[in-house]
């Protein structure tokens, strides 16, 4: 493996499904859209790569792929590409199924090892974004005022921007407020963070709710910002 080859990714927001048909079927009009799919047929198989959500419940399919596109075109002379990044994967166990096109080339990964996988990627020196296109997920946040015993509890819908591998971390926008069990007052100052930035924890992705100083609200701790943070560095 080179070590002086740092790659670029960009993970693709949409989940994939790996699926099998007969050699002799015709290419179904489900695999065909807009964005990533890739047909291939053998004397064996057609096999297809799609959005999981076009491919139908009866179909023979193995669900629950993300889709990292590496940064191209390449020469076809280049070497060592796959190389460097299967190695580093490999020796981290995270499963790839890799597919090549003329300008680059594309990595399957499990959802359940995305996380993993971009962090091995980073600490091999490659560059992984995620796509502007938006993944969504939902922050749960949870608070104690002073002086109660009861917490407040709020969920955000965020946009995913970065992943931060140093710190094992992602760098969300705030974009709207789902629910919240606040007061009127606390409510005022829950809906005030819409818009603003927050580093979560891989854990937050997954469903954990995240306990708050009640400062976080106020100011008087930031986890809050009203603008990018990464400008801070």
């Amino acid at each position: 493996m080179r070590d002086d080859l740092s790659l670029t990714f960009t993970v693709l927001p949409d989940a994939f499904a790996v699926c099998r048909l007969n050699a002799d079927a015709s290419i179904p009009a489900w695999v065909l859209g807009d964005g990533f799919f890739s047909i291939t047929r053998t004397d064996d198989e057609l096999s297809v790569v799609c959005r999981a959500a076009h491919a139908p419940g009866d179909a023979s399919c193995e669900r629950g792929w993300r889709l990292l596109k590496l940064g191209g075109p390449f020469d076809f002379g280049q070497v060592g590409i796959l190389a460097a990044v299967a190695g580093p994967l490999a020796e981290a166990r995270v499963a790839l199924l890799a597919i090549s096109t003329y300008d680059t080339d594309y990595l399957l990964v499990k959802a359940d090892q995305l996380e993993q996988a971009i962090a091995v990627l980073t600490r091999a020196g490659h560059s992984v974004k995620v796509a502007d296109a938006d993944e969504r997920i939902a922050v749960r946040c949870a608070w104690r005022p002073p002086n109660s015993q009861v917490r407040l509890h709020a969920t955000f819908d965020a946009q995913v921007i970065e992943y931060d591998a140093a710190q094992d971390r992602w760098l969300v926008r705030l974009t709207g407020l789902c629910t919240t069990d606040a007061d009127p007052a606390a409510r005022a100052l829950i809906e005030a963070q819409i818009g603003r930035w927050a580093y979560v924890p891989s854990e937050a992705r997954r469903g954990l709710t995240l306990p708050l100083k009640y400062e976080t609200l106020t100011g008087g701790i930031r986890f809050f910002y009203t603008d990018d943070p990464r400008e801070r560095r």
